[in-house]
């Protein structure tokens, strides 16, 4: 999106779709049991998905639920969040999408909160922790992503690289950290996390101190991995499995878990997300999609593929990956993250986030 105006994430997803104020949300039953694509009988149909995920790492786990169920069409619409959630909204009376798998925790909550997804009641959705799902599983994680420090071991000794967020502030590091901005999810998620945990001016602060130093923004952390593993940039600030694949790739780059000493906030993990769309054309090949996203198998090629953490317990991460029992967490759920929302971004802005 190229708007870098830093507004709320209801009011993003709300501009598109302005006609629409006032409607009432035609009511629909929850989603049946989905079809036992085990039991031997033939599971066919089309399903629709909306994703803001890349598709590189959406791609494996897709071609997986696909070759589990060759009978089931899936057709994937691809976008940024704020653009399917604006699509979302727009197509509410005439629902076509059946799922939404989005990667901005945000924005789920906006959508649920205005009653895009149905309820969920599904076994695989249960089993997630609370901690990462709706109460009515109208949305639920399906991987987790811990905020990290890359760097480039070329340009940087492992010694050298700030071991907390706010050490991304020290001036040594003036033009040489990349960040993405205000457009993305996971970076508004975790400055909530830090104003929730540290205070508000501390936050500010922190967002004072990037811009300061002349920190790159970009859009999405795709980019900042690939700065840093060209050596363009010295330090990244990303999801940790952007550390993985770059590494995977055989760029030159090390990894910081941050803020695991005494009295510091401990690891911001946030999620990606599925929603089964309320009044979906198919939601029994919904339900089973998103089932499929969290049974032992898709999870695997999230944890395998992309390095990503399951959610689902039993399900081993990828080697190299250490477990997140390894480190101190943030003490902040991802429900949390939605009420403080509005307050942080506010902030935020005022301290010069782009």
């Amino acid at each position: 999106m190229k708007n870098r105006t830093f507004q709320p994430i209801v009011v993003l997803v709300m501009l598109v779709a302005t006609a629409l104020a006032g409607c009432t949300m035609p009511v629909t039953p929850a989603p049946a049991a989905p079809p036992a694509a085990s039991s031997g009988e033939v599971v066919s149909g089309e399903l629709i998905v909306y994703t803001s995920r890349a598709e590189s790492l959406f791609k494996p786990v897709l071609e997986a639920f696909s070759q589990a169920n060759p009978d089931i069409k899936v057709t994937v619409l691809t976008g940024s969040n704020g653009e399917l959630a604006a699509k979302l909204l727009e197509e509410r009376a005439n629902p076509q999408a059946d799922v939404l798998i989005n990667s901005d925790i945000l924005t789920m909550q906006s959508l649920a909160e205005q009653g895009v997804f149905a309820a969920n009641p599904s076994a695989a959705v249960a089993a997630v922790p609370e901690t990462y799902r709706a109460d009515d599983g109208s949305w639920v994680a399906l991987t987790l992503r811990p905020r990290v420090i890359m760097y480039n071991t070329e340009l940087v000794a492992p010694e050298e690289v700030p071991t907390t967020m706010m050490g991304l502030t020290d001036p040594q590091w003036k033009g040489q950290v990349g960040s993405a901005d205000s457009r993305n999810g996971a970076m508004v998620a975790q400055l909530v996390a830090m104003r929730h945990l540290l205070d508000e001016e501390t936050m500010s602060a922190f967002v004072r101190g990037l811009v300061a130093n002349d920190t790159q923004w970009f859009g999405g952390h795709t980019d900042v991995r690939k700065a840093v593993g060209a050596g363009e940039l010295k330090l990244g600030l990303v999801n940790h499995y952007y550390y993985h694949l770059s590494k995977a790739e055989g760029a030159p780059v090390g990894i910081v878990y941050p803020d695991q000493g005494e009295g510091e906030m401990g690891l911001v993990v946030n999620s990606t997300n599925a929603g089964i769309v309320q009044g979906s054309k198919h939601p029994a090949l919904a339900q089973l999609f998103v089932d499929f996203m969290l049974s032992p198998e898709g999870q695997k090629v999230y944890a395998e593929q992309n390095f990503e953490y399951p959610v689902t317990p039993g399900v081993a991460t990828a080697e190299g990956v250490p477990p997140l029992s390894d480190f101190k967490l943030a003490d902040v759920t991802l429900k949390l993250l939605w009420d403080e929302l509005q307050p942080t971004q506010q902030a935020a802005q005022a301290a010069g986030l782009p």
